[in-house]
């Protein structure tokens, strides 16, 4: 850091290795908002930013915070919604907004959502016991978002094979090359779906993403290619199955760990599933980080950043900023109603949010009146809570009164 001046990003260095913050960020991310809340972590390639403000002054500022390219469009492909900026990525995110809107996403709640919870929930009942996030929570949220995607004909085995591989690649950060050969093999596998998929919602549109992407925006008779859609669409695989799994699993792990908290729970779901998925997402968001570039030099914080500076808005750290949350590292269904980041800032705010939302609540509702007095398991190991970019409990045992 050069003495008397204003030090660049880059300069101010915070050491810390990925195996340390996948094991677990949050001391972590609190010595960083105390000594210092913009700093490079080498490993990660990024300037991390941590507290709530600095990351919401960034978040908000689209012109200079704009998205990172080189990830995204290694894993998923070019162009994708998550790497475009301006009027490419208004044209991109009309296109495949019309099934995630409010009023859409009501009127298949009951219909599709619902209907798909109930049926893999009562598919476990006799068992009293699960490993609920790969056996139950996993499945049900890449069935029902993979329905509304338009991936209808596509089983679970599969699905859930493009989820995890798309997931790693993205998590993986370039450090194990087996990990990127899966995922580009999934990408050559959704690419040769998407090669038999399109020619019929050409022929027969219907109402799913897919769909939408394909026409919206576009003159009469033409239609998107595959290189135009399936950046996107793994965008959506990933986010799109990951939120609403992880957010019903994180939520879980929060309000059963306060037995007084989960008893009212139980007692209550109407009163207090929407309290504690909201809770869940800012207590242990899924996804913990959302990546940005610099488009120009800005200084945020006491700190510069040069243009084409990697960035991490650290959502995770964010959303535990004693400045914002009291006792933000308990999990509490009374906190006062507040905003959270985990669905991200600005322009890039996650456009699946209300379906998200609203899969969570019913998944938790349908658990909690189905399985009678859900608890975790205490014959079973303990919950495994992993990562960093994407955090979640990732093993869940659970066991009711079959």
């Amino acid at each position: 850091m050069l003495t008397g001046s204003v030090p660049w990003a880059t300069e101010v260095v915070f050491d810390v290795t990925l195996d340390e913050l996948e094991d677990d960020p949050y001391p972590i991310y609190e010595r960083m908002r105390r000594e210092c809340p913009i700093a490079y972590v080498p490993e990660t390639g990024r300037v991390l930013v941590t507290t709530w403000a600095l990351c919401d002054e960034a978040g908000s500022n689209d012109e200079v915070f704009g998205p990172t390219t080189h990830p995204f469009f290694e894993v998923y492909g070019d162009p994708n919604v998550m790497s475009l900026t301006g009027e490419a990525h208004r044209e991109a995110r009309n296109a495949v907004n019309a099934p995630f809107r409010p009023r859409a996403v009501n009127g298949y709640r009951d219909t599709k959502l619902a209907t798909i919870a109930v049926r893999y929930i009562d598919a476990v009942r006799e068992r009293g016991r699960i490993e609920a996030v790969g056996e139950l929570l996993e499945p049900i949220c890449q069935r029902a978002i993979g329905d509304v995607l338009g991936l209808n004909d596509v089983d679970d085995a599969t699905l859930s094979r493009w989820f995890h591989r798309y997931a790693a690649y993205l998590e993986d950060f370039g450090r194990h090359p087996d990990v990127a050969e899966r995922g580009r093999a999934v990408k050559a596998e959704v690419h040769r779906y998407l090669e038999r998929r399109i020619p019929e919602l050409t022929a027969h549109p219907d109402d799913s993403a897919l769909s939408h992407m394909l026409r919206d925006g576009m003159p009469e008779g033409r239609y998107r290619t595959i290189d135009d859609v399936i950046g996107t669409l793994g965008t959506l695989i990933v986010g799109g199955f990951q939120e609403p799994a992880h957010e019903v699993g994180n939520a879980l792990l929060g309000v059963l760990g306060r037995p007084e908290q989960a008893a009212r729970l139980r007692g209550d779901p109407d009163s207090w599933v929407a309290k504690a998925i909201e809770e869940g997402l800012r207590w242990l968001p899924p996804f913990g980080m959302t990546e940005k570039t610099t488009f120009d030099e800005v200084t945020v914080g006491g700190v510069r950043f040069a243009p084409g500076t990697e960035v991490g808005l650290v959502l995770a750290s964010a959303n535990r900023d004693p400045a914002r949350f009291p006792d933000p590292d308990v999990f509490n269904l009374d906190r006062p109603p507040m905003s959270h980041a985990a669905f991200g800032y600005g322009a890039h705010f996650c456009i699946g949010h209300y379906v998200a939302r609203s899969l969570g609540q019913i998944v938790l509702r349908e658990m909690l009146e189905r399985l009678p007095n859900l608890r975790t398991d205490p014959g079973a190991a303990p919950p495994y809570v992993h990562g960093w970019a994407n955090r979640a409990a990732r093993t869940l045992p659970l066991v009711w009164d079959a």
